[in-house]
């Protein structure tokens, strides 16, 4: 397959209509690339230029003034013009030599016809030879194309893919992924293999945290760069493809072919991913009994884990991913595409990852391959990234939390530390963090029994104003929780709440006459606080059809 598919000048001189011609000035420029064939005989009209065009002129526009032929010549090469043939005659006898140097000097071709020639013949044969060649481009990249697609269905899909893809460039290509030895196509020196691993790795790092997916340049030296791509799936970068060009630019058929390559690359990596996921269901079903707390002892949950039997066990973090997605964009992708996804961002941190979805929810069990240091800071990179991930799949108005249990020491309290997730992610509005740890007071909560000393806790302080909403359909909880939450600011209160200071005033009065006038006073605004989040916590873990609080007199409805 050729990829040279551009006409250059040095190949359009050699047609048959050129053959009165002769470059003057700008030799070192025949490489130029043409992407069209103009007529422009003055400098004003060169505005319309695009770069590439090959321009045909007589000099009628500026003839023998050297002011003008200058100007025209110096918006040719600003322009970005492929080259300049002039028809020798009245205009302009010959190509002064001020022309010939400016020409040189920026190794713009300038070419003369010593005799009469058609300037229409000349712009259909070129465009026609310009439009076969992109033309058979085309053909060719859809062959490479349908090739791919029959190469990734073989064994050993990446390195044949890769080696297709060097035959197709002609030049050194590699593939790079942090998560497995990186391929180079032909095979380089050890030490060229080194320095070029270590340039991508610096590269993915910064590469990681934009989530663009366009082709991309890196210069390593006048004459030699790199132009690499990544290798994206669902939101995720896997990998880079890229290649090695010496005093070569990058053409559209060659970013095309690297697309073409990168696309079927993500489709191969994307699919083993999933066969390791179906291999993992030993492990997903040990996940499952950690989760319901079964009893199993802790050498075989190691076992079955491929962690060490002896020695310390490893620290492991639990989290919950909990996500809403507008109505409109409920079915646009099943949220457990995403497992084998999350499962590589937590591994590339350097977490051994088991990872559940259920529902509207991502369950994870985060074992540490190698002691952190500050495991709380690589866990807000991995909600980041998560996060990243689950806008771009799953829409940008996707509302995502996270709750995170303390550090786990021993398998099987696995449990209780997903259990502390859960209240987590129901505070993390109150906290504003999303760290079981950083509670507070509502991490008491967890260790108080639901019956009945939480509900007969929240009848006692909340009951006269859950009737009174229920009775009236008002929004006594709702204001009172809104007005502790902005530290009794009756203003930032009443604007939360949308509502006139005057309407909230009265409400005030509403909640002191149910519950006392006291109820701004530390003791009793701690022990309301206390009640408030005591009840959306039970609202939060209760069934549909399951209340814990109902039968003490407690009503759902808060008059929201």
């Amino acid at each position: 397959m050729s990829h040279d598919w551009r006409l250059t000048v040095s190949e359009a001189i050699r047609r048959p209509l050129f053959q009165h011609a002769e470059v003057v000035a700008g030799n070192r420029g025949l490489g130029r690339p043409i992407r069209w064939v103009h007529v422009l005989e003055a400098a004003d009209s060169c505005q319309y230029l695009n770069g590439g065009e090959l321009i045909l002129s007589t000099g009628l526009g500026f003839g023998g003034e050297r002011e003008k032929r200058l100007t025209y010549l110096t918006e040719l090469i600003r322009r970005k013009a492929a080259g300049l043939c002039m028809e020798l005659g009245d205009y302009i006898p010959h190509i002064p030599e001020d022309m010939r140097e400016l020409a040189d000097h920026h190794e713009f071709p300038l070419i003369v016809f010593h005799r009469p020639v058609r300037f229409v013949d000349i712009t259909q044969d070129l465009h026609e030879h310009l439009i076969h060649r992109q033309m058979q481009a085309l053909r060719d990249l859809e062959t490479y194309s349908r090739s791919l697609v029959q190469l990734s269905l073989q064994a050993q899909g990446i390195p044949r893919v890769l080696q297709h893809f060097q035959a197709a460039v002609q030049t050194q290509v590699f593939l790079y992924s942090p998560e497995a030895a990186p391929h180079y196509v032909p095979p380089l020196p050890q030490s060229v293999q080194a320095e070029l691993t270590e340039l991508m790795r610096t590269q993915f790092e910064r590469h990681s945290a934009s989530g663009t997916a366009t082709a991309a340049s890196l210069a390593l030296s006048a004459a030699k760069q790199i132009v690499y791509q990544p290798v994206m799936a669902m939101g995720h970068l896997l990998a880079f493809v890229g290649l090695v060009l010496y005093e070569r630019q990058a053409d559209e058929y060659l970013l095309l072919t690297l697309d073409s390559t990168v696309g079927t690359l993500a489709q191969i990596m994307m699919r083993d991913m999933f066969v390791k996921e179906q291999a993992l269901a030993t492990e997903n079903r040990l996940f499952d009994d950690l989760i319901a707390g079964r009893p199993i002892p802790e050498e075989l949950m190691r076992s079955l884990m491929g962690l060490p039997l002896n020695g310390k066990t490893p620290a492991y973090h639990t989290m919950l991913m909990s996500f809403q997605r507008p109505a409109a964009a409920a079915d646009t992708l099943p949220p457990h595409d995403l497992t084998a996804v999350f499962r590589s961002v937590m591994t590339r941190l350097g977490f051994r990852a088991f990872v559940r979805c259920s529902g509207n929810r991502f369950m994870f069990l985060l074992v540490e391959k190698q002691p952190v240091a500050n495991p709380r800071r690589l866990l807000e990179k991995a909600m980041q990234e998560l996060g990243r991930i689950s806008r771009q799949m799953l829409g940008a108005d996707t509302q995502i939390s996270f709750g995170i249990g303390r550090t786990g020491k021993r398998l099987a309290d696995a449990a209780r530390h997903l259990a502390e997730a859960e209240q987590a992610l129901a505070f993390q509005h109150d906290a504003h963090r999303p760290f079981f740890a950083d509670l507070g007071v509502f991490r008491l909560l967890f260790h108080i029994p639901r019956e009945p000393v939480l509900t007969s806790f929240i009848h006692d302080y909340l009951d006269p104003l859950l009737e009174h909403d229920r009775e009236h359909g008002s929004a006594l909880v709702h204001t009172l929780r809104v007005f502790f939450d902005t530290n009794l600011s009756k203003q930032e209160a009443a604007e939360k709440l949308f509502i006139h200071r005057q309407t909230l005033y009265h409400r005030l009065e509403k909640i002191a006459e149910c519950i006392g006038a006291d109820f701004t006073e530390p003791h009793r605004r701690l022990c309301l606080e206390v009640a408030l989040r005591a009840l959306d916590w039970l609202d939060s873990t209760s069934d549909a059809d399951d209340a814990p609080a109902s039968d003490q007199g407690v009503d759902r409805r808060d008059g929201l």
